[in-house]
């Protein structure tokens, strides 16, 4: 478990197996935090993990560094093949639902226990 913690956003990586892992992320993403994220994406990125569960569920507020860090952590990991499954709060839907009507995340999810049965059935599916 990687714990990383600066000002007020709190992001700790938990491996649920060799293919999967749970990016929990705690407190507010802004300017002065929103470094913590792109540097655990970054992180994700180089361990060619299969799925990855953003849990944002604590996330308690999110600015527009930290929509686009967000984003550009979905796209920096679906470019390295990693599926990303994000488990929203409701500040971080809200935010994503103002600036993306559509969902931006294909496969956002209310729990990492939906997530984690989500990845099961693709699994089940190969």
């Amino acid at each position: 478990m990687e714990d990383t913690s600066q000002g007020l956003l709190t992001a700790e990586l938990d491996h649920v197996n060799d293919e999967t892992a749970v990016l929990r992320l705690s407190g507010e993403i802004d300017l002065s935090s929103v470094h913590v994220l792109g540097d655990q994406f970054e992180a994700i990125v180089a361990q060619h993990l299969p799925d990855v569960i953003v849990d944002a569920t604590a996330v308690t507020f999110m600015d527009s560094t930290g929509l686009h860090a967000l984003v550009e952590g979905k796209r920096a990991l679906h470019e390295s093949g990693t599926r990303i499954y994000l488990v929203p709060s409701s500040q971080v839907r809200r935010v994503l639902e103002l600036v993306f009507p559509d969902p931006l995340f294909a496969s956002r999810v209310d729990s990492v226990d939906d997530a984690l049965a989500a990845i099961e059935r693709g699994s089940a599916e190969t």
